[in-house]
């Protein structure tokens, strides 16, 4: 095969398979990195898993402390976690206008090149 074929081969058919295969792998690894299945499941539990005892018997001012510290603490947790979705979410659309932009750049690259060529001659 014409070394000049076997490079618009490479150019056109191999390396956006690669290239989309390569976008795929980085969708999926947000999903992992950002964990977001768990995310979603503990969206409501304490930061840290940190939590205040309510002690025995009844204490209203033990019970007040106790139970106001632990919605602190669940409504932190909820504020870092809606954060975390809100960075997946960036992560996510950067991927998905950066991905096919240069997708679409590597396919034309070659026929830009081609053309800015034969203006110049």
């Amino acid at each position: 095969m014409n070394i000049i074929l076997s490079y618009f081969y490479w150019q056109i058919i191999i390396t956006p398979k690669k290239l989309i295969s390569i976008i795929k792998d980085l969708i999926v690894f947000g999903f992992d990195f950002f964990s977001i299945k768990e995310t979603i499941r503990t969206l409501f539990s304490p930061w840290r898993r940190s939590t205040c005892d309510y002690g025995r018997g009844f204490d209203f001012q033990r019970y007040f402390e106790a139970f106001s510290s632990n919605l602190i603490s669940r409504i932190l947790g909820f504020i870092m976690r809606l954060f975390l979705l809100f960075f997946f979410l960036l992560y996510e659309i950067v991927i998905l206008i950066i991905g096919p932009l240069f997708l679409i750049m590597f396919l034309t690259y070659p026929f830009l090149a081609i053309f800015i060529l034969f203006k110049l001659l």
